[in-house]
């Protein structure tokens, strides 16, 4: 059992860097999560502005108070992109995925209204221009990051078989511990 745990281990361990540089550290799932929220009141104050619901004005305040916490989100996430694509294809990377997001709100934000994002709009007005009261009014509203890979705070466990007296009694499954790179 030892030889086919080392041998598993070996035969992944080449893949951890490359996993490491690519997988969404905390702090950029978070900036993520954060980017989600604003591009979903973003295209929603756009598509609402032909309804009894214009929020546009409160969604263009909640910018111009925010902005540098919106700011830091961006460069979380261009930073995120240039490790992930390097400092070349890094801008291509982060406009495609923008673009990716704001297509996921095109047709709306899934079992909210028009009036329910004005709502969000306000409240989102309402709080500390900081990231930490946008995330924690992104948690609220629901948000999950759309994510173009794996998070790196993904943990598996390595099993082994129970031994009795040199011999193996039964078989557990074999998995390979991996973790991301702390932030």
């Amino acid at each position: 059992m030892k030889k086919i745990l080392t041998a598993v281990i070996a035969a992944v361990m080449p893949f951890a860097p490359a996993t490491a540089a690519t997988c969404w550290k905390t702090t950029a799932v978070e900036a993520a999560q954060i980017r989600d929220f604003e591009m979903m009141l973003m295209v929603s104050a756009l598509r609402c502005r032909a309804t009894g619901n214009n929020f546009l004005a409160s969604y263009n305040e909640f910018i111009r108070d925010k902005r540098d916490a919106l700011t830091q989100v961006n460069d979380e996430l261009r930073e995120h992109f240039r490790s992930v694509a390097g400092p070349v294809g890094a801008l291509g990377a982060y406009d495609n995925y923008v673009t990716a997001l704001a297509n996921v709100y095109g047709a709306g934000a899934d079992g909210l209204a028009c009036r329910d994002l004005q709502s969000i709009t306000d409240a989102a007005n309402a709080l500390p221009a900081t990231r930490a009261a946008l995330l924690e009014l992104s948690d609220a509203a629901g948000i999950t990051p759309h994510l173009s890979g794996p998070r790196c705070d993904v943990v598996l466990a390595v099993a082994k078989g129970d031994q009795r007296d040199g011999e193996q009694a039964r078989q557990a499954p074999v998995t390979v511990a991996a973790r991301g790179p702390a932030d």
